[in-house]
């Protein structure tokens, strides 16, 4: 319906009930809804927004966030309301400043200042809570033995047999931390997850204070769809560890799936300005935060972040496909077509993606005999595309253009 359709009276009628509203929210504080202002811990102004939670009286529960200068105005039409009291719970960021609560009534009060709290570090937990020797020096000879022998088959490509031997040592001493950590990591890479998933359960009965089994248990939980348990054993790993930078990106990586866009961006900026953040995890962080970008359309931030994660992974399919569908957005047709090549070289028919952008490509340059090919082969890659149908039209017409049908 046109706004010039809509019929008179109910058009008053609306805006005398948000006029109502309007007048009734600020009525003792000049006509204007009363603003929430955040403080830093040391009185500034934040330079960033402040993500929070309202909860009302009524039990309605809302998320919402500041203006850069920690600003909010509590507008009627957000249907906040003056008769109301509120809880606010503004959530700690890591660093600067912890969870702050605080209660109000409106009243007439035209500035909510909320102040929130020091950044208070978690007290550091005793040595031999997190000693990894201690849980292993108790290992017998023959288990430390066949250990040694496991990782030195590893180092030298024999993975099958570092298997053998890691669950080995495991059978002599059930309880050998650094065993059952290691087979982890090692089912991981060969894509066995639910092993590694059982011994880096086993890894943390033993040391449940050491994050990484902690960490890598949530990695699977990311890539078998488990979101909820990973973002919940994350979230729980950086409040325990806020200085962590693999556990940002990890968090980051589980939120991006989750597609919580504002909250995976914090932790993938803050982990790669650690300086000391080792060069194959920052290449990790700058591909996560290049998807990240590609999927806000921010294409030349995007190229920025996934050219550097290329530089890190040069034989990773993946960035090359990010990266070039990036180039393709914003026109850099020979670079694009470069990455798409690479990506497809490198992952092959997993990186069916890349053929249906090469075939846009082709066909953007009228070379209709590559584009049919690379359309074809994206629909053998991909039977089941949801966009199968309207490719298969495409190919029909090419052929017909070029008499092949």
């Amino acid at each position: 319906m046109r706004p010039d359709s809509i019929p008179r009276r109910s058009l008053v009628a609306a805006l005398l009930v948000l006029l109502t509203s309007a007048i009734a929210f600020g009525q003792t504080s000049g006509g204007a809804p009363p603003t929430i202002q955040f403080f830093m811990p040391n009185g500034t102004l934040p330079d960033r927004e402040v993500r929070f939670t309202l909860m009302s009286d009524s039990g309605r529960v809302e998320i919402y966030y500041s203006d850069s200068k920690g600003r909010f105005v509590m507008s009627p039409m957000l249907g906040l309301k003056s008769s109301a009291e509120y809880r606010l719970v503004a959530q700690g960021d890591g660093t600067t400043y912890d969870t702050t609560s605080v209660t109000f009534k409106e009243f007439g009060i035209y500035q909510i200042q909320v102040f929130l709290r020091p950044h208070q570090p978690p007290a550091t937990k005793p040595a031999r809570v997190v000693d990894v020797a201690e849980f292993d020096s108790v290992a017998p000879e023959t288990a430390r033995q066949a250990y040694a022998d496991a990782m030195r088959s590893y180092k030298a490509g024999q993975t099958q047999e570092a298997v053998k031997g890691l669950q080995h040592a495991i059978e002599l001493y059930p309880d050998y931390f650094r065993a059952l950590n290691d087979l982890g990591v090692i089912y991981m890479k060969i894509g066995k997850l639910d092993l590694a998933a059982q011994v880096f359960e086993q890894a943390i009965k033993i040391g449940p204070r050491v994050y990484y089994p902690r960490l890598n248990l949530a990695k699977i939980y990311t890539r078998q769809g488990k979101y909820k348990e990973s973002s919940r054993m994350l979230e729980q790993l950086h409040k325990e560890n806020p200085g962590l930078s693999e556990v940002r990106i990890a968090l980051g990586d589980v939120l991006l799936a989750m597609n919580k866009l504002d909250e995976a961006e914090p932790h993938l900026r803050a982990a790669l300005a650690d300086a000391k953040l080792e060069r194959e995890a920052a290449g990790d962080a700058h591909y996560r935060l290049g998807m990240l970008l590609n999927r806000r359309q921010k294409y030349d931030a995007a190229i920025r972040e996934l050219s550097l994660a290329v530089e890190v992974f040069p034989n990773s399919a993946r960035s090359h496909l990010q990266l070039g569908g990036a180039l393709l957005q914003v026109n850099r047709i020979g670079e694009a077509e470069r990455e798409l090549l690479a990506a497809y070289k490198i992952g092959g028919t997993q990186m069916g993606g890349a053929q249906l952008m090469l075939g846009q490509i082709y066909f953007m340059r009228q070379n209709f005999e590559s584009a049919l090919q690379a359309f074809e082969q994206y629909l053998a890659d991909v039977p089941k595309a949801p966009n199968a149908a309207e490719i298969e039209g495409v190919v029909k017409k090419i052929k017909i253009a070029l008499n092949k049908e």
